[in-house]
């Protein structure tokens, strides 16, 4: 059974500085700073987490166990939610995110996401 969280986890390119205009521009009312590119240097800034009124917002400039963005985002899956397209990482850079990081309270979202995936290759 997956687990649900309190915050939205979002990958957002990190060389992007119209994507952080225009996030920060529609999340100005929520956002008590803004938004900024990490420091390739010090990796400072590589997540920022936000409080909104919707709920805790994680931007993720490097997620560890995947590679760059644009990959990412090529292999994404895209999903209705409530008649807007959402792009979702593919379960397989999900799980090998849930493997690099390694934190107990994802030992049961790893086995989950095994299961799911052997399911799918089932069904093939």
């Amino acid at each position: 059974m997956p687990r649900f969280t309190l915050d939205w986890d979002l990958f957002i390119p990190s060389n992007d500085a119209a994507n952080f205009s225009k996030i920060n521009k529609v999340l100005a009312d929520e956002l008590d700073i803004d938004l900024v590119p990490f420091d390739v240097k010090t990796g400072e800034g590589f997540v920022q987490t936000f409080q909104t009124e919707q709920g805790i917002i994680q931007f993720h400039q490097v997620v560890l166990g995947l590679p760059k963005f644009d990959v990412v985002e090529a292999r994404a899956v895209t999903h209705d939610y409530k008649g807007v397209p959402v792009r979702y990482l593919c379960l397989d850079d999900l799980l090998s995110s849930k493997l690099a990081v390694a934190r107990d309270k994802d030992s049961d979202d790893i086995l989950f996401v095994k299961i799911k995936k052997q399911t799918i290759e089932k069904q093939a």
